[in-house]
């Protein structure tokens, strides 16, 4: 008797065989189906790197998959939902399956589009994740407040990761204070691999070119992984060669050394070439294997991958839409003209910026305290920059994004999953990047035509919300400062605050 046939719908963010529906599928009796949606791609300015990356990683996956046998619809659609109802339509009731959706809303549209051309929607657990739904809400049920410490220290014990018996390994679950060293003048940083583009992702550069040529970013320095062998090198490059300077230098900014000891992982990742199992089982190996591989480097590593994108995910799910609208500090200044590459003599955003126009990337510390801590001080509406991440960078997608941003990065949610606004003056980027030494700001005033906007923004952003700051433990001292001040002082700062505020409403500083 002959098999029925399979019709299995492959997501760009699901790139995997190696978990269902695709693992147990047989070649002679699946069909899969893959769809590029014009409207995804334009409804924002997204970097051509993000496009190439998504297009040229979808296309080779597709052809890895005919290579091995299986039957391909592969198809360029205005939406995504007309490809899956003009598919099914050609399969009288047919059932389509697909590997749970993480991005909010997705299922829903995928089953009405299913429902719609007369078949169904089968929906099997996304096995691209580390921490299952249910056991997520279990930990958290009850909970006054989810902290991602707690998270990630249950899931250490639940994995045996990091672990000796029930303590965990070092004697210390969090190294982070260990991870806040600059190295010195003339450090020696070794660089990641670059996966130049062959024949398919070169159509696919001069493609994006063509249909997009307003889209924000440049594609000259295209090189990032788009298939799962390239990942793997990536993966391999990364334990051997910059894991064990990881952890201390995780959170410098050099301004020369865009990558410093940084994995990158994050765009095979999220494309899913790798799974986070992959990525540290491979790192845990490399640290077993040794001593030169410091504790503070693997634990600050696991905990990026086990502790803070596991957690941002459910994080996700739990508080969509919501999250996506909110703006509890009832920030409404515009997105200054500088986070698209416009003027500004803020070395540190400029040249922050520009990294991710060249590129599509930045290291997490630019994003939350160089590009994320000006619009909060500056008192940006959440929703535009949320929507500007989303298009600006090659690992951007809604799940991490939004919560990252809307929640860690500009406190938009008032706290549902962090104690504090991620806030800082100048005397931050002085200390931990070397931007300012050729600024032409001076980090430290906070008045005058050369004092740093950094300054006084901070210190008007902490007076802008005096009450709450109040009383909240982890921002009354700062605050206890600011009143400390006097009132010349204050009001002079306050002054030269809405000058730039005033300024950068006007297109920039």
């Amino acid at each position: 008797m002959k098999e029925a046939l399979r019709h299995i719908l492959v997501l760009g963010d699901q790139l995997n065989r190696s978990v269902e529906p695709l693992v147990s599928a047989v070649p002679e009796s699946s069909r899969v189906l893959m769809i590029e949606s014009a409207a995804l791609a334009g409804a924002l300015p997204h970097h051509k790197q993000k496009l190439v990356l998504v297009f040229s990683a979808m296309r080779h996956f597709a052809r890895e998959l005919e290579a091995d046998g299986f039957e391909v619809d592969y198809r360029q659609c205005e939406d995504f939902e007309d490809g899956v109802v003009e598919y099914l339509s050609d399969y009288d009731g047919a059932t389509l399956e697909v590997m749970r959706p993480t991005d909010w809303g997705y299922e829903e549209r995928l089953r009405e589009a299913a429902d719609a051309a007369g078949g169904s929607l089968e929906v099997v657990d996304n096995g691209l994740w580390l921490t299952a739904d249910e056991d997520f809400d279990s930990w958290a049920e009850d909970r006054k407040s989810l902290r991602l410490e707690y998270f990630y220290r249950e899931e250490r014990k639940r994995r045996g990761w990091l672990m000796e018996g029930d303590e965990p390994a070092g004697g210390e679950w969090n190294y982070d204070k260990k991870n806040r060293e600059t190295p010195d003048d003339g450090h020696d940083f070794p660089d990641p691999p670059r996966f130049e583009p062959d024949e398919l992702t070169q159509s696919v550069m001069e493609e994006v070119e063509e249909r997009f040529p307003d889209h924000f970013g440049d594609l000259e320095d295209f090189a990032w992984p788009v298939t799962r062998d390239d990942a793997l090198e990536a993966l391999n490059d990364f334990v051997e060669n910059r894991l064990a300077g990881f952890g201390p230098y995780e959170d410098a900014i050099v301004d020369e050394e865009p990558i410093l000891y940084h994995s990158l992982l994050s765009v095979p990742l999220n494309l899913g070439l790798l799974t986070a199992e992959d990525v540290c089982e491979r790192a845990l190996e490399r640290w077993r294997e040794g001593d030169d591989v410091p504790i503070q480097s693997i634990e600050g590593f696991i905990r990026q991958i086990l502790g803070w994108r596991e957690f941002m995910r459910h994080i996700y799910r739990m508080k969509m839409p919501e999250i996506r609208e909110a703006n509890g500090l009832g920030h409404d200044l515009s997105l200054p003209g500088a986070y698209w590459g416009g003027k500004t003599d803020m070395r540190c955003i400029q040249r922050s910026v520009g990294q991710l126009q060249r590129t599509g990337h930045t290291h997490h510390i630019q994003r939350l305290m160089i590009l994320g801590n000006f619009a909060l001080i500056a008192r940006v509406d959440p929703r535009e920059l949320n929507e500007w991440f989303l298009g600006c960078y090659v690992d951007a997608l809604d799940w991490v994004v939004t919560p990252n941003v809307m929640g860690m990065s500009q406190f938009a949610d008032l706290g549902s999953f962090t104690s504090k606004p991620y806030a800082a003056s100048a005397n931050y980027v002085n200390k931990m990047s070397d931007y300012c030494g050729e600024c032409r700001y001076d980090p430290k005033q906070s008045v005058g035509a050369d004092a740093c906007p950094l300054n006084s923004l901070y210190w008007a952003f902490i007076d802008h919300h005096a009450e709450r700051w109040s009383s909240n433990h982890r921002m009354a001292l700062m605050l206890r400062n600011w009143e400390r001040r006097e009132e010349e002082d204050r009001s002079e700062i306050l002054a030269k605050a809405e000058t730039v505020r005033e300024a950068l409403a006007d297109g920039g500083v």
